[in-house]
């Protein structure tokens, strides 16, 4: 190839145009890289973002939140919260962060009450939460506490018996009331007989399966509440639920004697038939917000009276095809086996929960009627999406539609449970097995190089 003075020209020319466009790619993508944030994290728990929980709430919120974060410059958490709190930024511009050197504002901190280094304080308006952590699940939760327009008083119905979630034991509700208690709820007991008269602040009133039958002026109470306006959550058992029996005819509804059996609970592994699956729910913002399977153990069924009620009701539990409610006794210590009776049992599916409203005062009234209390119990709540369910009842009660589809988050389970056999075979693998190969390998290799 003969080079002259023209291919010089045209070489130059190619490379002062490639330099050009190496410059122009070069600003372009730096100019990308600062206007984009893509992210990938692999983490079993998603450890470096935010849950979908916490993005779904950012997004619908529409409140202007401060944060006051009291922190030194050197602290050693200071890192860990600027990251943490640049997240919740990212997510939305309604937040307002301000990092507090508490060693120079000794004022605010007394204002405050800080009591530690990396304490934030989420305020609005009148309302104040500390957090003490630095986890997503307490600054969300402090989040949602404030968020919240007034104050959500729950009465928890006592004195029958009924499961109150002011008690640890395994059958109430201690559990539930604690993640009330972080999503802003405020929880109270009352007695109808101690006080007959239902506070003007309660945002919704939660009897929990009565063991014992009422006074007649405490059910006017709870119907007269009822009349008024009331919004309403009445849970009941397959041996509680003749006890509300006067509640619920006047919302329209009965409850079909007898237990639910459920032969599905076997694909959890449930050898017992009484624990119903359900997995199907109505159209509604409840049903969404539950992203599983949710679990009941002796559930009763329920139906409307009539067609023809004031009150628009939606069956938002809904068990398979095929199951059925019994009102044979069962035996808990015999391995019987249970199956449709023609005639005697009610065939499925079957509603295990009903919601209903109506227009009073021109204002929406809500009551839920669940045929199971022990879903929300401390023993059964942790399991499945029973917990984003109870939650999810709450907030639409209370007509806080905006965080009816924020789920709670938990953390992935991480344990791996190995049979006898599995442990046995790993045990004697690593011990015998992964030995004597090595064994075999280095014996075929010397042998190899004998014979060279």
């Amino acid at each position: 190839m003969n080079i002259n003075k023209k291919t010089k020209r045209q070489i130059k020319l190619q490379n002062g145009i490639f330099y050009i466009l190496l410059i122009v790619a070069v600003t372009l993508l730096a100019q990308l890289s600062l206007k984009t944030d893509i992210s990938s994290d692999w983490t079993i728990n998603s450890r470096h973002t935010l849950s979908e929980t916490t993005t779904n709430f950012l997004s619908q919120l529409n409140k202007n939140i401060t944060i006051h974060a009291f922190i030194s410059p050197n602290d050693q958490y200071r890192i860990a919260l600027e990251t943490l709190l640049s997240r919740y930024q990212s997510h939305s511009k309604k937040l307002t962060i301000n990092y507090i050197n508490p060693e120079f504002s000794p004022n605010l901190v007394r204002e405050f009450n800080i009591q530690q280094q990396a304490e934030m304080v989420v305020s609005f308006g009148q309302q104040q939460v500390h957090i003490y952590d630095l986890s997503e699940q307490s600054l969300t939760n402090a989040l949602i506490s404030v968020s919240r327009v007034k104050e959500q008083w729950l009465l928890f119905i006592e004195g029958h018996g009924e499961r109150t979630p002011l008690s640890q034991e395994n059958y109430n509700l201690a559990n539930w009331g604690d993640q009330l208690l972080q999503k802003g709820f405020k929880l109270q007991g009352l007695n109808l007989i101690d006080s007959p008269h239902i506070p003007n602040n309660t945002a919704a009133i939660v009897i929990a399966s009565p063991e014992q039958d009422w006074l007649a002026g405490e059910v006017d109470i709870i119907k007269n509440y009822i009349n008024e306006g009331g919004n309403l959550l009445l849970l009941a058992d397959p041996n509680t639920h003749h006890r509300l029996a006067s509640l619920t005819e006047q919302l329209d509804m009965e409850f079909i004697d007898g237990t639910v059996l459920d032969p599905n609970a076997e694909l959890l592994g449930i050898n017992d038939p009484r624990f119903s699956l359900v997995n199907s729910y109505a159209n509604h913002p409840i049903g969404e917000a539950t992203r599983s399977v949710t679990l009941y153990p002796q559930a009763v069924a329920l139906e409307p009276i009539s067609s023809e009620s004031e009150w628009q009701a939606i069956s938002l539990l809904n068990t398979q095809e095929n199951t059925w409610s019994t009102r044979n006794n069962i035996d808990e210590s015999s391995k019987q086996i249970l199956s449709y009776t023609e005639g005697v049992d009610t065939p499925g599916p079957l509603s295990l929960g009903y919601l209903l409203t109506r227009i009073h005062l021109e204002s929406e009234q809500r009551i839920a009627i669940i045929g199971d209390s022990d879903f929300i119990s401390n023993t059964y709540l942790g399991n499945a999406a029973n917990l984003d369910l109870g939650i999810a009842l709450i907030n639409w009660l209370v007509e806080d539609d905006a965080l009816i589809h924020i789920p709670v988050k938990t953390t992935a389970d991480n344990s791996l449970e190995l049979t006898q056999t599995q442990s046995l075979v790993i045990g004697l693998g690593f011990l015998i097995v992964l030995p004597t190969t090595l064994f075999i390998i280095g014996f075929i290799i010397w042998r190899k190089r004998r014979q060279r």
